[in-house]
């Protein structure tokens, strides 16, 4: 048996399987340790973070098989738990370790998904294995068909990785990861063309993990010392370019009107970094402002350039994944490389490394580092990425001080507008105080010269209110006739001096309505500020006018109706009438009283009611008065009544009550509810809204040739009947 067999079977003989997971545990908690150092000394260093997770994920693996080994070696029977675990664990773990080393690699999504699948199989896998060894002890795991597939995919797992890891550069582990990973594919191509009789395990594949640890420890401890010496390709001058870099920063956060402040900065970081130019880019929506760049084919320093990410496809991907990236020459190839290239007086396509400027969680923009090409493979972008940091606050700084000064100017410019606006708006305010005072003054004497006229209308109502009551015990002496019209009986010459008493009360009353018109139209146009603009206290006292004179005139209307009717010169044109129609127009007319004293209608009311033998406008003044006389006198919050029925004892008539919730009637002034009473001479009948309205409802009643009269209950309410002919 040759030396690597030897060797082989050594690893699954006895208590070989605790201490070979003892071995890898420990590198990978070295592995880990050192990553997390570097992580230390460049927090921005993804290989170091990815590296630093890889670890700490393969440890948790092999402190599994640890525990199974251990398991085996005490209670459970030989190669029935540990194999199949051991294979699935193996092919994670390099899996994980293959993408931290990967700079380019995506998240770490794809590792997960391919260590989802490894343990997927291994549990479909497992049971069936563990019942075939416990039934057929001498069957051996290593060579079956499960065991084959497993060692195909470590064999096409290691090549890919390394082949990757050889073509694409890496600082740290380019060689020392490829030939990790070349070293575990050697390995599973051993188990499957030269397996070892009589044993469960893969002694080659653990022969190969012995051989990749150590180069991967390596390749970390390089890592490390990259991270916290920062040591630029080139090597020396490194803490004197560091001193000319961090000299640059300073002279951008000190300079003032400088138009290029970041020249130092970018000057020390090209020479300090070994590239031949570099720029400072800002995002702008989907586009990359240069607002510095420096470069050795530049004359000067310059600013005007403009990048498309929809141009720049690697550009916009380090951005949006904030992470920095490292482009290719042929990851550049197109019109657009060439171009970005030749504005910094290039004419051959290098190394791009792309950092993103981040600060406080906010995106900046990008420091684009351009490399000469030969610098490919001993290229580190651990400094830049340093140096990037530092980059982003400075920036940071500059534009939060930029937004300050733009602020400051602005209130300034807000506060001087402000304090002009003041001091308009004051003398405006004074001129307007003084018109305003003399407006006041100027209607506040018209406000006294309409008092004073209202005051001598007061008067003239007064007497004739009292000419009014004086003729109050007049007969009506109205009667319906065939033809329609009312009629009256003949003066006698007794009465002669008091039908030119009447003829001079009318004539007044006509006089009256003229001035009461004017007074009306002119208080109109003042409350609509037509000649002005009014004060609250002006208007109440306009409002107050115009009730009142509104009140008047409806006490002069009112008065020469009922002259009318006494004279017998009211027209009524009887006719077919539907009582339905009147009754909703009623209440439509008084359906503000309604709302404004928070009454009701209850209505009872038959569908088939026939028509009515009356006067429209006259039933319409009936039910408006009887209706608004109980709205007047009802409690607040109750129901009026309304019925109109037929009596089949009495034919040929329509029967109408209308019901209010006042105090009642008292008996002594029942003679008198049909009476015309004013209030500014004699109070009001108790339970009684209106009298004027009522005289009129009876004197229209009369003269259709119906009948009225009211029946009330002290402390209930009254009932007003009327009773109108049909028109059949």
């Amino acid at each position: 048996m040759s030396f690597p067999q030897t060797l082989a079977r050594l690893l699954t003989e006895g208590p070989a399987s605790l201490f070979y997971h003892l071995i890898l545990g420990l590198a990978l908690e070295g592995l880990g340790l050192m990553a997390l150092e570097a992580a230390r000394h460049a927090p921005r260093n993804r290989l170091a973070r990815r590296l630093a997770l890889a670890a700490g994920l393969g440890l948790i693996g092999r402190m599994a098989l640890f525990g199974a080994a251990f398991a085996e070696s005490q209670w459970l029977p030989p190669g029935t738990l540990l194999p199949p675990l051991e294979r699935a664990v193996d092919v994670a773990t390099w899996a994980w370790i293959g993408w931290a080393m990967i700079e380019e690699a995506p998240g770490f999504w794809l590792p997960t998904l391919h260590t989802l699948l490894a343990f997927g199989i291994y549990g479909w896998i497992a049971p069936a294995w563990m019942s075939l060894s416990l039934q057929d002890p001498t069957l051996f795991y290593a060579a079956t068909p499960s065991d084959r597939a497993w060692m195909l995919w470590t064999m096409g797992l290691a090549l890919g990785i390394g082949g990757w890891l050889l073509s694409r550069p890496s600082p740290a582990f380019r060689s020392p990861g490829t030939l990790g990973f070349f070293a575990l594919a050697a390995g599973a191509l051993l188990q499957l063309n030269l397996p070892l009789a009589g044993t469960h395990l893969a002694p080659w594949v653990r022969l190969g993990a012995l051989t990749a640890f150590p180069l991967w420890l390596a390749g970390a401890y390089r890592l490390t010392l990259q991270a916290a010496q920062s040591i630029p390709p080139g090597g020396g001058g490194a803490w004197e370019g560091w001193q000319a870099w961090s000299r640059g920063l300073l002279h951008a956060l000190q300079a003032q009107g400088d138009p290029d402040p970041f020249h130092e900065a970018l000057r020390a970081a090209r020479m300090l970094l070994g590239a031949r130019w570099t720029a400072v880019g800002l995002l702008q929506d989907d586009r990359l402002m240069v607002i510095a760049r420096e470069g050795e084919g530049l004359p000067q320093a310059g600013a005007d350039l403009t990048l498309s990410l929809s141009e720049y496809p690697g550009i916009g991907e380090a951005l949006l994944r904030r992470h920095s990236s490292l482009l290719r020459p042929e990851d550049q190839a197109g019109e657009a490389g060439q171009r970005l290239w030749q504005a910094f007086g290039m004419k051959t396509i290098g190394f791009l490394q792309i950092e993103p400027l981040v600060a406080q969680e906010r995106l900046l923009g990008a420091w684009l580092i351009g490399y000469p090409k030969g610098h490919g493979r001993s290229l580190d972008p651990g400094p830049g990425q340093q140096m990037a940091e530092l980059l982003s606050q400075t920036l940071s700084l500059l534009q939060e001080r930029e937004r300050k000064a733009t602020l400051e100017v602005a209130l300034m410019s807000l506060q001087q507008e402000h304090e002009a606006e003041i001091r308009g708006l004051e003398a405006r305010h004074a001129e307007e105080r003084q018109m305003l005072q003399r407006e006041i003054n100027r209607w506040a004497t018209r406000a006294a010269e309409a008092e004073e006229e209202r005051e001598r209308w007061r008067r003239r109502a007064e007497e004739l209110a009292r000419l009014i009551e004086a003729r109050a015990s007049l007969p009506i002496g109205a009667s319906a006739s065939n033809s329609g019209r009312t009629a009256s009986s003949p003066p006698t010459p007794a009465a002669a001096p008091e039908s030119k008493r009447e003829e001079l009360i009318m004539a007044l009353l006509q006089e009256l309505r003229t001035p009461l018109t004017a007074i009306l139209g002119y208080t109109d146009l003042l409350l609509g500020e037509a000649v002005g603009i009014l004060g609250a206290t002006q208007r109440q006292f306009l409002l107050r006018i115009k009730a009142n004179i509104e009140r008047m005139a409806g006490l002069i209307r009112e008065t020469l109706q009922i002259a009318a009717l006494e004279a017998g010169a009211f027209q009524l044109e009887p006719g077919p009438l539907n009582l339905t129609e009147v009754r909703d127009l009623v209440l439509q007319q008084l359906q503000p009283v309604l709302q404004e004293r928070g009454l009701r209608v209850a209505l009872e009311w038959p569908d088939d009611l026939p028509p009515i033998r009356v006067d429209r406008d006259a039933a319409q003044q009936i039910l408006y008065h009887l209706l608004n006389n109980a709205a007047l006198c009802s409690r607040p919050g109750t129901a009026v009544g309304l019925q109109a029925r037929l009596n089949p004892e009495v034919p040929g008539v329509i029967f109408l009550h209308v019901r209010d919730t006042g105090g009642g009637i008292p008996v002594e002034e029942a003679s008198r509810v049909f009476v015309p009473r004013y209030r500014a001479t004699t109070p009001l009948i108790p339970g009684v809204g209106d009298s004027i309205g009522l005289s009129i409802a009876r004197a229209l009643v009369e003269a259709s040739g119906g009948r009225i009269w009211v029946e009330s209950e002290p402390g209930m309410g009254s009932t007003f009947t009327v009773v109108l002919p049909l028109a059949s």
